[in-house]
């Protein structure tokens, strides 16, 4: 059976006078309205990194509008921006912003192909620390996403602002989280989720994530939970990518799924 052919195009956000977004839209290109998925990387990578171009490209092929891109503390660095205002592009509070800008401009058919998105089916998926800015994104925004998943994340940042010899990237992440405690508390934001949630855990992960979940599920059985056997934090990948292994198919058969049951029911 030949291998399906994807339609594929590139964007960018302007979001003020110096940072931006740049990403990517996926789908198969058949005219058909599809649930929207959005993907957000983890803290160390970016649009590109390891699996993600896999992955995106099976969510199109499995009938999925999917959105990738990078947040703006990597094109910050790229744009060559001073140390101060890259870090700060760096914090949780301009991550949630980017989010917002993605999910805005994917819902009100701004970006690519937008005759293939149907905005009634939204779905966040955030792997490590962007897992948790997807649960308090939607916890802050249950209009707009519909669906929430995290891979491997969402455990809140572990520095201290007093800590010695801090980048500044580290600072002001520190600085920003310790002035707003109350809204980055993802386990309360997830324990009052109205929108169905997946949490996919490997189970080789660190301690500190693996008590993290252990809680969610204490605090929302509701929820769904996947524990992958043998996965550490990126599901055995590498960058650069050399390719699936049975973890990662693991996580995103369990996320697909999930995703299939919440946004194609009736369809």
């Amino acid at each position: 059976m030949p291998e399906q052919t994807l339609k594929t195009e590139s964007f960018d956000i302007a979001l003020n006078d110096d940072l931006r977004l740049r990403g990517r839209v996926k789908t198969s290109g058949d005219g058909a309205r599809k649930p929207i998925v959005i993907v957000a990387h983890g803290f160390r990578g970016h649009q590109d990194w390891g699996f993600w171009p896999d992955v995106t490209d099976r969510f199109a092929a499995r009938g999925y509008y999917a959105v990738g891109f990078d947040f703006s503390r990597i094109t910050a660095a790229e744009d060559g921006l001073d140390e101060e205002r890259a870090s700060k592009a760096g914090t949780l509070s301009q991550e949630l912003l980017d989010i917002d800008a993605i999910v805005r401009h994917a819902l009100e058919g701004r970006l690519p192909f937008p005759e293939e998105a149907d905005p009634q089916r939204s779905a966040l998926l955030g792997h490590s620390r962007a897992g948790g800015s997807s649960i308090v994104y939607a916890g802050e925004n249950s209009g707009r996403i519909g669906v929430v998943v995290v891979w491997n994340g969402g455990a809140s940042p572990i520095r201290s602002s007093g800590e010695p010899d801090l980048s500044p990237l580290q600072k002001a992440v520190a600085l920003d989280y310790e002035a707003n405690p109350a809204r980055f508390d993802t386990v309360k934001h997830f324990a009052e989720l109205s929108q169905p949630a997946l949490i996919v855990q490997g189970d080789g992960d660190s301690e500190r994530l693996l008590s993290f979940v252990n809680r969610l599920q204490e605090l929302a059985p509701n929820q769904t939970y996947a524990s992958i056997p043998g996965a550490n934090h990126t599901f055995n990948a590498s960058h650069p990518y050399e390719g699936a292994n049975e973890a990662l198919d693991s996580a995103f058969e369990v996320t697909i799924g999930f995703l299939d049951s919440k946004l194609k029911r009736g369809q």
